[in-house]
């Protein structure tokens, strides 16, 4: 599946810059990291720096001709326009995802509960033990099973939770053994004037 986002003119790739950010473009840039980490194409062109891209799409060429750049932004999937003049909220993106997929073209398995648990946990571990090969296999999976997008991102929420906890908890078990190791004087050269 391609997704593609027709920006109006911005200052940077995603908008998200200076000191007055427009909270839509905030919530986009996080949408689109989200449906990167499901492994889906996601590009995005904004009018002032991608201007020559907009030819690619003819639908929103034409668009564009007869409403004007206020019409901006597109939300494409797969070059087809499904929204236009506001960003989607996470919710719309799913409905985006969840009609755009025929059982033709992407065939679907329906699993047994054991094995929509077991895929779940393989994502969050393979996040938790920041293993990128094993994480886009099971992601994999977890979508032909027809395992919701919701439910893949709350496995991935929690095994990126579970990483940071236990990388502070790695940091904390260091700095303890740090202070046991290391000398009660406070320079670190005795009888040295350099500290």
């Amino acid at each position: 599946m391609k997704i593609t986002i027709l920006d109006p003119a911005m200052c940077c790739s995603t908008g998200v810059c200076g000191e007055d950010v427009d909270d839509a473009l905030v919530a986009t840039a996080a949408n689109v990291k989200w449906l990167k980490s499901l492994r889906y194409e996601v590009n995005r062109h904004n009018i002032s720096n991608d201007g020559a891209v907009f030819k690619d799409y003819p639908q929103a060429v034409d668009k564009l001709k007869k409403e004007g750049v206020d019409s901006l932004p597109y939300i494409l999937v797969n070059d087809q326009i499904v929204m236009a003049g506001s960003y989607p909220t996470k919710s719309e993106w799913m409905q985006f995802l969840g009609n755009e997929t025929s059982e033709a073209q992407n065939p679907k398995t329906e699993v047994d509960d054991t094995t929509k648990i077991n895929l779940l946990i393989s994502i969050g571990s393979a996040i938790a033990a920041s293993n990128e090969k094993a994480l886009k296999h099971f992601v994999d999976e977890a979508k032909t099973a027809n395992i919701s997008i919701e439910e893949i991102a709350n496995a991935l929420n929690i095994g990126n939770n579970l990483r940071t906890e236990v990388s502070q908890t790695v940091v904390q078990t260091a700095n303890a053994l740090l202070s046991e190791i290391q000398p009660a004087t406070s320079s670190c050269c005795s009888g040295s004037s350099c500290c």
